[in-house]
């Protein structure tokens, strides 16, 4: 007697979904729209998720709210941290010099990075420019990109980009936008700066430069989105840092020795640029955890004493 064999689901009366790469939900000339009611509630300040689809007349979990959000994310208008409940979103610099920039020719300037920054968009760009024949696009999207369209999507992806690339008025004279700008121009271009420990940045924070000279980067946070300068003791945004040559007459950084096999560390940076360092050996024995103990008692004792003399010493 034959067995029945088991039927892939695709020939099992269930049909494959195909998911079209990440696209805006919203053109530019709209995304533009819901930055400036964000800014006219909030200004530069960050608010919660819940908060910004509201503004946007949205209900608080409602799909369109939060596509709204993504899209002004990709197009480099909003920045968000964090996760669920205690999501937020700000407005970036790009945005609020779109939005406040009162220099006509800065502000296309910055539409136009815009326009090209949501990954998507920079490749059909790459590919097409500003007029790309709609058959030939559409039937490229749905048969030669990877991943493939969505064939009930592709055309509202197509209406969008159109729309975005009319609005931000780009033309094939502006092939360079996804460029690199000249290497004279350094820490300035439309490649998002990756801030490394021992850099020298300025903070821009509301279009202000918020230090009198550049400060060294002596950290960076695991994640990547907080970096720790010189001097200042809380993390600044890194999309809000910009790379500066380093002062004349400045020493190289301390470079701690590597660490020895079997050890373990522990670094706290503190507010003047120094760190507190503790090392162990990976493997110790009871006897030897019991002494760190009282040890670290003793220190505790030390800095409270330095506290009380004044300030602490270097």
């Amino acid at each position: 007697m034959a067995t029945s064999a088991k039927v892939p689901e695709a020939m099992d009366g269930k049909k494959l979904r195909t998911r079209s790469p990440a696209y805006p939900f919203v053109n530019l000339e709209t995304a533009l729209r819901r930055a400036k009611e964000f800014y006219d509630e909030q200004q530069h300040h960050a608010a919660p998720i819940k908060v910004a689809v509201k503004l946007w007349g949205y209900e608080e979990k409602s799909s369109g709210g939060l596509q709204t959000a993504a899209a002004l994310v990709s197009f480099g208008l909003l920045s968000d941290e964090g996760t669920g409940e205690s999501r937020k979103v700000q407005l970036t610099q790009p945005a609020m010099r779109i939005l406040l920039n009162p220099d006509a020719a800065a502000k296309e300037k910055a539409i136009k990075e815009a326009a090209l920054a949501p990954k998507i968009h920079r490749q059909v760009w790459q590919k097409w420019g500003a007029n790309p024949p709609e058959a030939s696009m559409r039937f490229a999207l749905l048969t030669e990109w990877e991943p493939r369209f969505n064939p009930n999507t592709v055309d509202t992806f197509i209406r969008e980009y159109r729309d975005t690339i009319k609005f931000a008025k780009l033309s094939e004279s502006d092939k360079l936008a996804t460029e690199v700008k000249d290497n004279g121009d350094e820490g300035k271009s439309d490649t998002p700066y990756v801030p490394q420990i021992g850099d020298f940045v300025q903070w821009e924070l509301n279009g202000v430069l918020q230090f009198k000279e550049p400060q060294r980067i002596r950290d960076i946070s695991p994640d990547g989105k907080f970096a720790f300068v010189d001097g200042q003791f809380s993390g600044l945004h890194v999309e809000q840092l910009i790379r500066e040559k380093a002062p004349e007459n400045v020493p190289p950084p301390r470079v701690p020795p590597p660490l020895k096999q079997g050890m373990q560390e522990f670094v706290v940076p503190l507010s003047d640029g120094s760190r507190a360092v503790f090392q162990w050996p990976t493997s110790l024995s009871k006897e030897d955890v019991a002494d760190l103990k009282d040890s670290l008692k003793i220190v505790e004792r030390k800095i409270d004493r330095s506290l009380s003399e004044g300030e602490p010493k270097q």
